[in-house]
């Protein structure tokens, strides 16, 4: 038996999770739900969400932060060194900070109630936490190493899959043209994009993920 990754068939919170297991060579199947189907799972996941990981024996791992640790853990993709694993950790806590503030959107009724809050969180805190991951990132943006040193790690993809999330132009109020205000995080995500492995990634899964390429 694999694993199995439980989610939507879109990038979102399982997407880290896929390309650690597809960098680490581990087999895993995907299991899509959609508005329809979800609700007869939601019982069956530890605590009613998506995504969880399914692992061969049965057992079901919830949380995308657990998840993702998990994973990269066994693709050799989280650091060894305990410091470079803080760091690693330290910047996806604050890009976890911004897609909290985010997620609170979500639920509004409309998509002009959405769009106001978008703008408005943009505006405020938003735009502060990706000004502070903006000037985290500038020494790394373009250089030859990465959040925790020389080697790709868990951390690089998950603010990658972010960035690359927020720019497509499903998410109404933030405009596709976003890393323009932020240099950095445009570099970076660009940088991680052209990658020789994650590039090859997204040119064999490219639907609805067409900013996650080089140059989107």
């Amino acid at each position: 038996m694999s694993y199995k990754i439980h989610y939507f068939n879109a990038p979102g919170r399982a997407e880290v999770a896929r390309l650690c297991l597809t960098f680490g060579g581990i087999p895993y199947e995907d299991v899509h739900y959609t508005g329809e189907t979800f609700p007869e799972a939601k019982p069956k996941m530890p605590f009613g969400q998506v995504p969880v990981l399914e692992l061969p024996d049965g057992r079901m791992l919830a949380q995308s932060g657990a998840i993702d640790r998990y994973v990269a853990k066994l693709a050799g993709l989280y650091p060894q060194d305990p410091l470079q694993a803080a760091f690693a950790d330290q910047a996806v806590f604050l890009a976890n900070e911004f897609l909290e503030l985010l997620v609170t959107t979500m639920y509004l009724p409309t998509t002009e109630a959405k769009v106001s809050a978008r703008q408005e969180l943009l505006a405020g805190k938003g735009g502060e936490k990706l000004r502070l991951l903006n000037k985290l990132l500038e020494p790394v943006a373009s250089g030859p190493a990465f959040i925790a040193g020389e080697q790709l790690c868990f951390a690089d993809l998950t603010i990658f899959t972010m960035l690359s999330g927020l720019i497509n132009g499903f998410l109404d109020g933030i405009p596709t043209t976003l890393l323009e205000n932020y240099p950095a995080l445009k570099a970076f995500r660009n940088k991680v994009a052209s990658e020789p492995r994650v590039k090859a990634h997204y040119e064999k899964h490219s639907e609805g993920r067409a900013t996650f390429k080089p140059d989107a």
